[in-house]
């Protein structure tokens, strides 16, 4: 984000002052300028030093107060900060025009610092309001620090032409010479307009300066009796401008050279004086502003303890035991024929003896966890006071190793665990810190875990994501699949986030979670980023963003760890996105990787336009250590273009990587067995060696449907690749999933592609309209835009739940036991499930199928289903078989026609009804549980061939055989 001012800088009221002492705290400055005793005085003029709600007043006393309207323009810091954006919502000050109406001569004077870059917006504007039928004012003065071609605007439009009122302007970087006067400067200046319609002119200065004097015949009062003023936006429906005003000021005269330039001197010193601090006491070496403002600042010392060479202050403490000395900086602040001196005192405390140093930096040392160590860390080998930190293992050793670090100054514990279901170990690291002859040691005992049992199948899915901008959004939420199915999802915790950053820019964007390469932890990593309300945008965030990422871990996913804002950019770097992770077994540490904009410069307030995003990569042991920033993807896609959002899976020895090239704004698949390989100047084709990054796709899945009514997945983000459970109902390999936000075209969520083949780039199949339909969503409505998924075990899918979703999160299941006949199918039931939240409720199961030899005969066995509920819990059901129906057949005659016998057993415990049916009739029996019953048939027939008789219990059925029978 581009820097603010943190104070309020005092503003010149009037063109010139008298000279005079300036006072600030700690410091006298003396104004040594010769100016004259009066000058104009502003008809208007805003220092933006308070505002009351949204009126910001005017200080000249005359009453034209300004009011902010639309959304996301502050005063704060001495300052109007405008967001920018679409001309319907963004931020803007509305300026009373009453005592501007049918003015000949104006000077506008403010300073302006734009985080737009070179486009067409206005900074300011006076003109004419927008006709009835019109579209946009015919008659106007406006200003814009940088058009489109990066140079100054300021205009008045010239002739009246209400169709096309642009081609009329004159000024300086007018639409029809867009590279008249000067380029637009960096930082924070002066822009003044002096509009004199008496003479015929419109003369533009860039702090104090003169760029441009253009011939004008017409002026404000050509713009009629009804005026609009406006800071921050036009007439125009382009976009509202984004910067920073520090000062605006409007004279009913036409100022002259000489004293538009004595304007910027005396405001420039103001602002110089008031911007520098210096410390007040130092022990170290620091630097010093050279200039500000367009001011030129020059350095003195009296005493040797600080030594000053142009900005670079060196610190010589005094030697232990000595007085502390105290210094005094002389600043001298110059600009035109104008200076100021100002004077600082620092105290430089005496140097502390050798063995306060080794004390200190040993006192400062610590390890975390120590009694619950799961992974290899790192440790300092350097202390802040110039200790030399010494690290040992002093038992244990068979557990704790230690190597080189990932970076200098520190070292590696490397972590050896027990064995699943051993004990715990014990080692023992001893550290001495030295400085020449003072020595001092310590000793920490850690306790080593051994390692998790590692045989628990994943089961389900936790996604964590962020919803996108606006209030509240840029926080981190969780949602926990239904059961083992990645594209049907629960909302948890209510639809609330769950992650709120305290740190950085308090923004929290494109969470990734990473499981342990032991198993037993989670890493939690997201981007140091808030757009809402950020003036510029995706621009400032890319040219003075973020150098962190925010970083938590968990054991649980339940309860994670204090929030850890960690440098991990250099000072290079104008932004941090989407840090990702992955495991590199070859170097036996994670590797962390993230995009950014790199600059030739580390001053911030420099840069005026995006260069192009590099993926970047460190290791790391632990995620609180990081080596240095590498380069991994370097390819320049455009202006401004480049590559971002990588996200890698493995199989096989092979490292698929999934980015998101700018210049498409679609996603490339490429593939390595060396996760480390690097790419430069231009992307890699499909040939190559089997260690360097080479295509597999580009535009992955570009094409396909996206889900929504219609609709097609053109372009994306955010790409998350992931594994499926073995288990996933949807019976696939591969998951993709790619946020398609509403500036590529999408819904603004996740759209999931599938594939059985992650080596295959034109493999995968869209899955979205089932997500669609099963997508988790927060309060606000909010759907996950870039995240991750994670496979997790049925037992961390509970602790999920029960901590985030009890009503979700089955607590006890009723027994189901079942009985049947042998032969006789089990009727399986619903299940009765208790919550976490002690609600009951009776749920369908989806049942495995039953194999007939299961039931064929008497016994017991267990047929297991799911719960058909929002936690897919797993149910089993006892099905006990009890012993079927017996039928015994025989034959005889009776009066000379043949009598068919049927002899029923019933060998069960149970009471049934037995149906006995023949080709000669049907019998019903009741049968108690043991008992026999006879059932005769007269065929009356003197002879009859062999048949069957059947009997039915429960719709079982056993038949029996008789043979033929002649009486």
């Amino acid at each position: 984000m581009t820097s603010l001012l943190t104070r309020s800088i005092r503003k010149a009221t009037a063109v010139a002052a008298a000279a005079a002492t300036v006072v600030a705290i700690g410091a006298v400055s003396t104004h040594t300028a010769s100016v004259a005793a009066e000058g104009p005085t502003p008809l208007i003029h805003y220092t933006f030093d308070a505002a009351s709600g949204t009126t910001v007043s005017d200080t000249t006393g005359n009453g034209y107060d300004a009011m902010i309207k639309q959304n996301g323009a502050k005063v704060e810091n001495g300052q109007l900060s405008l967001p920018g954006g679409s001309a319907s919502s963004a931020g803007y000050l509305d300026i009373p025009t009453a005592g501007l109406v049918g003015k000949k001569t104006l000077t506008v004077s403010t300073w302006l610092s734009g985080r737009t870059g070179p486009a067409n917006t206005a900074a300011a504007f006076l003109g004419a309001p927008v006709a009835s039928g019109a579209s946009y004012s015919s008659g106007y003065w406006l200003l814009n620090p940088a058009n489109p071609s990066g140079y100054v605007k300021a205009v008045v439009t010239n002739a009246t032409n209400a169709g096309a009122p642009w081609g009329t302007e004159v000024g300086a970087g007018a639409t029809n010479a867009a590279t008249s006067g000067a380029r637009t400067p960096a930082g924070m200046s002066l822009y003044t307009s002096v509009i004199d319609g008496t003479a015929g002119t419109l003369t533009t200065y860039v702090n104090g300066a003169q760029i441009s004097s253009v011939a004008i015949a017409r002026d404000v009062s050509s713009f009629g009796s009804a005026l609009v003023g406006y800071l921050g936006r036009s007439t125009y429906n382009d976009a509202g401008w984004a910067g920073d005003v520090d000062d605006f000021a409007v004279y009913e005269s036409a100022l002259d050279a000489a004293q538009v330039q004595q304007l910027f001197s005396d405001q420039a010193l103001e602002r110089a004086v008031a911007s520098v601090t210096v410390p007040s006491t130092a022990t170290e070496a620091f630097t010093l502003p050279t200039t500000t403002s367009g001011v030129a600042i020059s350095w003195a010392s009296d005493n040797a303890a600080i030594q000053i060479t142009g900005g670079a202050a060196a610190v010589l403490r005094p030697t232990p035991g000595s007085a502390d000395a105290v210094a005094t900086l002389t600043a001298t602040f110059t600009v035109g024929g104008a200076l100021t001196t100002r004077t600082f005192t620092v105290t430089v405390p005496a140097a502390l003896s050798d063995q306060a140093r080794a004390d200190a930096d040993l006192a400062a040392v610590a390890v975390a966890d120590a009694d619950d160590l799961r992974a290899s860390f790192s440790v300092p080998t350097t202390g802040a006071n110039g200790s030399t930190l010494s690290w040992s293992v002093t038992s244990g050793s068979a557990s704790a190793t230690l190597r080189a670090g990932v970076r200098d100054g520190s070292a590696t514990v490397s972590i050896t665990r027990p064995a699943a279901g051993a004990a715990s170990a014990s080692a023992t690291l001893s550290v001495t810190a030295s400085v020449g002859d003072a020595t001092a040691t310590r000793t920490f005992a850690l306790t080593v875990r051994p390692q998790p049992a590692g045989d628990a199948e994943k089961e389900a899915y936790v996604w964590t994501f962020f919803t996108g901008e606006g209030a509240g959004a840029e926080r981190v939420s969780l949602a926990a699949s239904k059961g083992d199915d990645a594209l049907r999802w629960n909302t948890l915790n209510g639809g609330e986030p769950i992650f709120t950053s305290t740190q950085g820019t308090q923004g929290l964007r494109d969470p990734f979670i990473i499981r342990s390469h032991e198993g037993d932890k989670f890493y939690m990593l997201a981007t140091d980023l808030k757009i809402d309300g950020l003036a510029g945008g995706f621009t400032t965030s890319q040219i003075s963003g973020s150098q962190h990422i925010e970083v938590w871990e968990s054991t649980d996913l339940v309860n994670w760890s204090a929030q850890r804002h960690v440098q991990v950019s250099s000072a290079y770097a104008g932004n941090t996105w989407a840090p990702e992770a992955y495991w590199d077994d070859e170097i036996q540490r994670y590797v962390v990787f993230w995009a950014s904009n790199l600059y030739p410069t580390t001053d911030a307030s420099t840069r005026t336009a995006v260069t192009y995003n590099r993926m970047m990569y460190a290791t790391t042991d632990d995620f609180v250590t990081f080596s240095e920033p590498q380069i991994w993807s370097d390819v320049r896609r455009g202006t401004g273009l480049g590559l971002i959002d990588s996200t890698v899976a493995e199989e096989d020895g092979v490292y698929y990587r999934f980015t998101k090239d700018e210049a498409s704004m679609t996603i490339r698949e490429e593939k390595s067995t060396d996760l480390l390989a690097t790419i430069s100047g231009a992307l890699p084709g499909t040939s190559g060696s089997s260690d360097e990054w080479t295509l597999v796709k580009e535009r992955i899945a570009t094409g396909l449907p996206n889900g929504e009514p219609g609709g097609t997945y053109s372009s994306g983000e955010g790409p998350n690749i992931f594994a499926a459970n073995p288990g996933d109902v949807n019976g696939l390999s591969w998951y993709l999933f790619i946020d398609q936000p509403s500036y590529h075209g999408g819904p603004n969520h996740y759209i999931p592609f599938g594939s059985d083949d992650i080596t295959d780039g034109s493999s995968w199949q869209a899955l979205g309209s089932t997500l669609r339909a099963n997508l988790p969503q927060n309060s606000d409505g909010g759907k996950p835009r870039h995240g991750t998924v994670i496979p997790v075990t049925r037992a961390e899918y509970q602790t999920v739940l029960e901590g985030f979703a009890p009503e979700i999160a089955v607590t006890d299941v009723a027994p189901i036991a079942v009985s049947t006949r042998a032969g006789s199918a089990p009727v399986l039931p619903k299940a009765t499930l208790t919550t976490a939240s002690g609600t009951t409720a009776t749920v369908d199961v989806a049942w495995e199928g039953v194999d007939p030899a299961d039931y064929a005969s008497a016994g017991t066995f267990t047929v297991r289903g799911v719960a058909q509920d929002a936690s897919r819990m797993p149910v089993t059901a006892t099905v006990t078989v009890t012993p079927g129906i017996g039928v015994d057949l025989s034959t005889r005659c009776v009066a000379g026609k043949v009598v068919v016998t049927a002899k029923v057993a019933n060998a069960g415990t149970d009471a049934a009804r037995v149906t006995v049916s023949s080709s000669y009739g049907t019998q019903v029996v009741d049968l108690a549980g043991g008992k026999t019953s006879t059932v005769t048939f007269s065929t009356r027939a003197a002879s009859v061939a062999s048949g069957e008789v059947q009997a039915t219990v429960s719709g079982s059925t056993v038949t029996g055989t008789f043979a033929a029978k002649t009486c």
